[in-house]
């Protein structure tokens, strides 16, 4: 098989390597990305903008019931989900299109396949549509990405559970879905399914949700969520799982008080990411990893870069913001860190932003043509910075 010869070669199209690849090529630089599935990368794909999409709709659905709230009187209300799923489907069309433009416009060229390295730079890309090429470069950029992880608990496999893929997917809304996990995936869907009409229990083996985030933002969090009717089990060990997702699932847990079992009708695994860096041959390519799975410094490595091996998600703490009505706590700013201030209003919605320290909220925000809610405004953003995002 003979070799095709890059000056650039980024393996992953997600945010940083996508970006990074069309600047290469226009710069004037020879330059493929290979792909096995999202062009574009998790984000418009399976991700932020698609779970912001539906997010949205959730808020809809609630404001509508809370209308009479606001001086409105409506009807029954009920949810097609099939309408929902159809109108993230249609933001994620939306979204390849522009992506495709962007690889025509800029000249790199876009490999769809599963890759591996065969030996430093070196590439072996099987195509999806059939076929292998050799891929070589004077520089070769790692975007791997992540996937979600599931909790070594007995039977939970067996169950088929729900990943944020799957959950955002659905044509239906779950009786009651149990959410193993209570970090920044599992409640943004629990809060968002939650609105649909499910009811919602979310199982975190932690003391606390999100437990990297300042405990006063923690609590006021779990705050909004229970006044929404969320449950929730916190420092639970989750024992055994039976079933399947989608017809009926049990959920055996054991908390202070003792054992308890939970029966539901879906389960998702919001539980943490794991590196896309297993079976990809990066021993062939001299690059070392930790235990799990990352580049111990996301340095440069000789001429391989790695350019999102899973480290940033790890170091870099995404903030919860609540919009469209209620700020989080702040500090007053007196010396020794004063009491937390609230300003209450009504229907926050939560989701995950990643450019400040610290969580803030907005009194509002304004919705985007494709149909998904602008991200609130920091101060990171008034410096002229971008807006990353996590797949």
């Amino acid at each position: 098989m003979d070799t095709e010869r890059f000056e650039a070669l980024v393996f992953g199209n997600g945010t940083g390597g996508k970006l990074l690849a069309w600047h290469l090529a226009r710069s004037g630089k020879r330059t493929a990305v290979v792909e096995r599935r999202w062009i574009g990368g998790s984000c418009p794909n399976v991700a932020c903008l698609p779970s912001k999409n539906e997010i949205w709709s959730a808020n809809v659905a609630h404001l509508v019931r809370h209308a009479a709230e606001f001086g409105t009187r409506t009807g029954p209300v009920s949810i097609d989900m099939a309408v929902v799923r159809q109108r993230k489907r249609s933001m994620v069309e939306g979204e390849i299109a522009v992506h495709m433009q962007h690889f025509q416009t800029s000249g790199a060229e876009l490999i769809l396949g599963v890759g591996r390295f065969v030996g430093p730079r070196t590439l072996e890309v099987k195509l999806n549509d059939g076929g292998t090429r050799l891929l070589a470069a004077d520089q070769v950029f790692i975007n791997v990405g992540t996937h979600a992880a599931l909790p070594a608990v007995p039977g939970l496999a067996d169950t088929q559970p729900l990943t944020h893929i799957e959950a955002l997917e659905l044509d239906r809304v779950p009786r009651h879905l149990i959410v193993l996990g209570g970090g920044y995936v599992g409640l943004e869907l629990g809060q968002a399914y939650r609105r649909f009409g499910s009811r919602i229990t979310v199982i975190e083996r932690g003391p606390a949700l999100m437990g990297r985030e300042d405990p006063d933002v923690a609590d006021e969090v779990r705050r909004i969520l229970a006044e929404e009717g969320i449950e929730f089990l916190l420092a639970a060990e989750v024992l055994r799982a039976h079933g399947r997702s989608g017809d009926a699932v049990s959920v055996v847990v054991r908390t202070a008080s003792g054992e308890q079992t939970l029966e539901g009708s879906d389960i998702l695994a919001a539980a943490g990411r794991i590196p896309n860096t297993t079976g990809i041959g990066l021993e062939e390519a001299g690059i070392e990893l930790d235990e799990r799975g990352l580049h111990p410094h996301e340095r440069a490595v000789g001429n391989d870069r790695a350019a999102g091996l899973g480290r940033r998600r790890v170091r870099r703490q995404p903030t919860v913001h609540a919009c469209l009505g209620r700020r989080l706590p702040h500090h007053s700013g007196q010396s020794g860190g004063g009491r937390a201030q609230h300003a209450r209003s009504h229907d926050p919605v939560l989701y995950v932003h990643r450019s400040t320290a610290r969580a803030r909220g907005i009194e509002r925000t304004r919705g985007r043509a494709a149909g998904y809610p602008r991200p609130c405004r920091t101060a990171a953003d008034e410096r002229g910075a971008a807006h990353p995002h996590d797949g």
